[in-house]
């Protein structure tokens, strides 16, 4: 009787360790850059007309695809993030071409962005201003 037992616990032992093993590659998926979101929510009076993200400092910016404009007054949106590193600069596009740059996002801790009126990112320019715009590549 004893050595079932044993037998018992050494199966359950197994089951538990492959369960456990299981969970903890889920979590590690989960985590991947690939399944990162951000929540938008736009507080401004004005339409969101495109989003982008860059390595942080740098201007490689990738948009992201929107069905369309994310209205103000507390439209949302979930996009998924572009695989890459944590700290992101995100750029945001507002109607009539004005952008806000929020720059040294931590997208791995931080999983909402609330465009605000009265809100100071660090860079705010018109995209005609912009260096993109004015003709370099």
């Amino acid at each position: 009787m004893n050595i079932h037992r044993v037998a018992l616990s050494l199966s359950s032992v197994a089951i538990l360790s492959t369960t456990l093993l299981m969970a903890l590659s889920a979590c590690a998926t989960t985590s991947d850059a690939s399944s990162r979101h951000l929540r938008v929510v736009n507080a401004t009076y004005d339409d969101m007309t495109a989003l982008a993200f860059a390595p942080s400092g740098s201007m490689d910016f990738r948009e992201v695809t929107l069905a369309r404009p994310l209205t103000g007054a507390l439209g949302s949106v979930t996009v998924d993030v572009p695989s890459g590193a944590c700290v992101r600069d995100v750029r945001v596009t507002l109607h009539g071409d004005r952008t806000l740059l929020y720059p040294h996002m931590d997208v791995c801790r931080h999983d909402g962005l609330r465009l605000a009126v009265g809100a100071r990112p660090e860079r705010s320019t018109s995209l005609k201003d912009a260096p993109e715009a004015a003709g370099s590549p």
